[in-house]
């Protein structure tokens, strides 16, 4: 015993843990960090069998690809179209949705492929499919554009005899091998370009073509006949995954890295044989659901359209001459005593590799006792450009083989979903977390150790550590189990050790052996998680058991890794009829129509996991995200009005005076949006007209009174044809007031009209008020029919002013000044127009008046009193109140008037009476020369 002690000590100094080896090269390219350490210090070796030990392998990609171009590919999708793809799942026939997803993917490849890039297209069911009906088929086709034409017909059926007979392409067994086969053959082997396949399947394999022989499984439990008898059926299911198996092996050999797609409810299909069969190719297996499955094909075409490194670890077991044997349940292969595990990282321009992390378990045989160095593991990788660079060689890994060692845990751990959705599928319903996000990691633990019969020890202080990736979280402190007793005195709690968060197992009993017998024998404990915001294709580190054991001290070893991924999508449903919404781990939303699984829209407001969804006014869905931020996406556009010149934004029903405008202030999510609107008013109704949501649009020149907006979208994330609707009312605002006349003279005791213009013409009120600042009848008086006619009437002389205003708010106003005028005005002064006037010898009568100059002109009394002429030559004479003379002879005479107004206001002008020649015309009076 102390000689196996001693072993023990050396094991302890010289074995390796975690080693760390990069790939980062001076030029700063994407690294890969990988690590190899055995699951446990030691493995015993049974009296009669081999030892059975692990070496648990971790990569982790670093760095980011900056360069946008990429390797030509080629991508073959090998689909299923056997019969049971007829049948629904979430309430749509498995090939719409298969269809809608296989577009999807072939719309991203069509906008981001390149020049050299090809595609195919594989169909299968008993083998590969070649199906036709009228003018559709279904068959292997070559282009995106083929491929296309081939993917409108993945859901056809036809009803004959009034449905008394049907004909589906979803027909026939499912076969692996041949189709994969066939894929194979597709691509070239001399070709510079990234090889790919996209396997999709909704069932287990029943069927395969070797050696002339054909391999059938009924859903039923029987086989078909092969040769002339019927055969075991578990002996016909092993051949069959066997070779489907090898198959993936052989895509392996070739570079060509597989993604396998399990397109139905779990245990419909065999998860387990679909993972091993992508590992072994460097790929993976996901599990896909009618609301993930869409997304599952963008997310993968998007990692084919990335930068990629690819490679495998390669572990020498040649120096071991055959001790050392490579189990049977691996997911590598061997070739020349070479072990190979593929391994596959995507680069997305500027974004983290996927997946994060990797972790692969590499199970091994050994058949004698000893001490084993592995000092053959490399990691082979090829860049960006496919070239194979130098390997890197990880440090030595030291396994001892021993006859006894401290007893250890055999472990299954399992990822669980929940009783609504498989862990690939996880479910947040908009906000809430419940059942539907909730997932549960499950530890089925078997102590386990070869020992002497006679020895008899006790572990205790059990407790597993399980680090948690970011998201997941503990929902419940009450563990769950299977086995009566599993759970005495167990408890789990989340804390963080070395800034890493984890949940921490204790199991709080012990577990007693006595020789290779343990009680109790097995454990079962099951932790209650959730998963709190969208992720993808998320692993569970591993975890590790610690223990004290009687007769070895404290131990620890790590448990085997779980199968399969864990992935949530947040949606969000009940907004709209046969829509739903969902939220992913690259922030994108989703607008799926539910009765085809078609993607109508999708929109990236931040490129972090989404949180939550939720429903804001009924027309904007709010994206929470990881970081506890949010950003809106609107189902609904908005507008603002505002005035065209002011910039002035106005509310719903607020007037103006123009010209107004209105643009988009909350755009519609989603591409490809198209924007519409109408205006209404008095003038009519222009129709629907499309517009740029991002320029703002003019309201029509003529538009006056009340006017409706309607603004609706069509594409994109749009809730329903429903318009927006928005009013404002454009009222034309006086701008002049004119008065005519202005200003505005009046006798006291009389009126006088005026006329008001209110300018424009086509104002919307052109109502004024009107009044005179001094009291109303005071100076003057206004009145007004309201038919447009008005007067001032004089009350008595002063001055006023008429105010004249427009009653719309516009401030527009007028001041006409009012004077009121005595009518009676005083003569002050007469007085001849000339001094000397001739005048012609006839007999006419002249009136005075034509002579005379009255100051003022206005005088109310211009009237004489008399006119007085000082010599015969001129006679006056009054006639009806007024004065004339006339001629008599001819001679000089000095006539005087007299004012009629005041006696003192005179006035004398010298007359000459000539003969008719020398006056010269008819002129009535002739300035005169002396």
């Amino acid at each position: 015993m102390k000689k196996r002690f001693s072993a023990a000590v050396i094991f302890t100094i010289i074995f390796s843990f975690m080693i760390h080896t990069s790939l980062a090269d001076a030029s700063g390219q994407p690294s890969i960090e990988f690590s190899v350490q055995p699951s446990a210090s030691e493995y015993v070796k049974p009296q009669n069998g081999d030892a059975q030990g692990r070496l648990d392998i971790e990569l982790t990609p670093r760095g980011q690809a900056t360069n946008e171009e990429r390797k030509p590919i080629d991508v073959v999708f090998v689909h299923d179209t056997s019969g049971s793809m007829k049948d629904t799942y979430g309430g749509v026939k498995k090939a719409t949705s298969a269809e809608s997803a296989l577009k999807e993917s072939l719309k991203f490849f069509e906008q981001n492929k390149q020049s050299d890039d090809k595609y195919y297209f594989v169909p299968f069911d008993s083998d590969v499919s070649y199906k036709s009906l009228g003018n559709r088929r279904v068959e292997p086709a070559e282009g995106i554009s083929n491929i296309k034409s081939i993917a409108e017909n993945l859901d056809y059926s036809k009803c004959f005899f009034f449905c008394l007979s049907e004909y589906d392409f979803s027909e026939g067994g499912t076969n692996y091998t041949q189709s994969l086969d066939y894929a194979l053959s597709k691509f070239s082997g001399m070709r510079d370009s990234k090889r790919y396949i996209i396997f999709l399947t909704d069932g287990e394999p029943t069927s395969l073509k070797y050696q002339n022989k054909d391999y059938t499984l009924y859903s039923d439990g029987t086989t078909a006949m092969i040769g002339n008898r019927y055969e075991d059926y578990n002996r016909v299911q092993n051949i069959i995954q066997d070779h489907a198996v090898l198959s993936a092996e052989k895509l392996g050999r070739n570079d060509v890295t597989m993604f396998s797609v399990a397109f139905a409810q779990p245990g419909e299909v065999n998860y387990q044989l679909l993972e091993t069969m992508s590992n072994k190719t460097g790929g993976r297996a996901i599990q896909a659901n009618p609301n993930s499955l869409a997304n599952v094909f963008t997310d993968i075409s998007k990692e084919f359209n990335s930068p990629s490194v690819d490679g495998e670890i390669q572990i020498d077991l040649s120096k071991f001459n055959g001790k050392v044997k490579l189990a049977p349940n691996s997911d590598a292969y061997i070739k020349n005593n070479v072990v190979h595990m593929k391994y596959n990282f995507t680069y997305p321009i500027g974004g983290a590799p996927t997946p994060g992390n990797m972790q692969l378990s590499l199970p091994l045989q050994f058949t004698e006792r000893g001490q084993y160095v592995f000092d053959n593991i490399k990691l082979i990788h090829k860049d960006f450009d496919g070239n194979t660079m130098p390997a890197v060689t990880h440090k030595n890994v030291t396994i001892n083989i021993v006859d006894e060692a401290a007893p250890i845990f055999e472990s299954v751990v399992k990822i669980n979903g929940n009783q609504h959705h498989a862990p690939e599928n996880l479910v947040k319903m908009g906000m809430q977390n419940n059942g539907h996000n909730e997932l549960s990691i499950e530890y089925d633990l078997t102590p386990s150790g070869v020992l002497q019969s006679n020895r008899t020890g006790t572990m205790r202080n059990i407790r597993i550590v399980q680090p948690m990736p970011e998201g997941i979280s503990l929902k419940s402190q009450q563990l769950q189990t299977s086995i009566n007793g599993s759970l005495t005195g167990a408890s789990v709690q989340a804390k963080t050790l070395n800034g890493q968060k984890v949940i921490e197992i204790r199991l709080g009993r012990e577990i007693n052996y006595t020789g290779g017998q343990f009680n109790p024998a097995k454990l079962n404990l099951k932790a209650i998680l959730q998963a709190d915001f969208a992720m993808s294709l998320v692993k569970m580190p591993r975890a590790t058991i610690h223990y004290e054991d009687t007769n070895f001290s404290s131990q620890s070893h790590t448990l085997t890794s779980h199968s399969g991924y864990i992935s949530l999508q947040v949606i969000l449903e009940g907004m709209a009829d046969d829509t739903t919404y969902i939220g992913d781990h690259t922030g994108k939303l989703t607008k799926k129509k539910d009765s085809t699984n078609e993607v109508q829209a999708e929109a990236t407001p931040k490129s972090l996991p989404v949180k939550g969804l939720e429903l804001i006014s009924g027309n904007t869905i709010r994206v929470h995200f990881s970081d506890d931020s949010f950003k809106d996406v609107y189902l609904k556009a908005d507008f603002d009005i505002f005035e065209t010149n002011t910039g002035k934004k106005l509310a719903n029903n607020e007037e103006t005076t123009g010209p107004a405008s209105f643009k988009v202030s909350k755009k519609v999510g989603g591409e490809d949006v198209k924007y519409f609107y109408k205006t209404t008013s008095g003038q009519g109704d222009n129709g629907w007209k499309e517009f740029q949501p991002d320029e703002p649009v003019p309201l029509p020149a003529d538009s006056i009174g009340n006017v409706e907006i309607q603004v609706k979208t069509e594409g994109g994330f749009t809730l329903n044809q429903q318009p927006v609707t928005k009013k404002i009312v454009i009222v034309k605002k006086v701008s002049e007031i004119n008065v005519s006349p202005n200003p505005i003279e009046v006798n006291a005791g009389e009126s006088i009209s005026f006329q008001i213009e209110v300018l424009p013409l086509d104002a919307s009120d052109k109502s004024v008020t009107i009044s005179l600042q001094e009291d109303n009848g005071k100076v003057a008086s206004y009145s007004g029919d309201g038919q447009g006619n008005h007067r001032i009437l004089g009350v008595e002389p002063g001055e006023d002013s008429l105010v004249i205003e427009a009653n719309d708010g516009s401030g527009v106003r007028v001041i006409v000044p009012v004077t009121v005028i005595d009518p009676y005005v005083a003569l002050e002064e007469v007085r001849f127009k000339q001094t000397k006037i001739n005048l012609p010898l006839n007999d006419k009568d002249i009136p005075i008046e034509a002579f005379l100059i009255f100051n003022p002109s206005n005088a109310t009394n211009k009237e004489l009193a008399e006119t007085v002429s000082s010599a015969p030559a001129i006679e006056a004479v009054e006639k009806d109140g007024k004065w004339y003379i006339r001629t008599e002879e001819l001679g000089f005479t000095t006539v005087t008037v007299t004012a009629d107004e005041d006696n003192s206001i005179t006035d004398s002008a010298v007359f000459e009476v000539v003969t008719p020649e020398e006056g010269g015309d008819d002129n009535p009076y002739i300035d005169g020369r002396w």
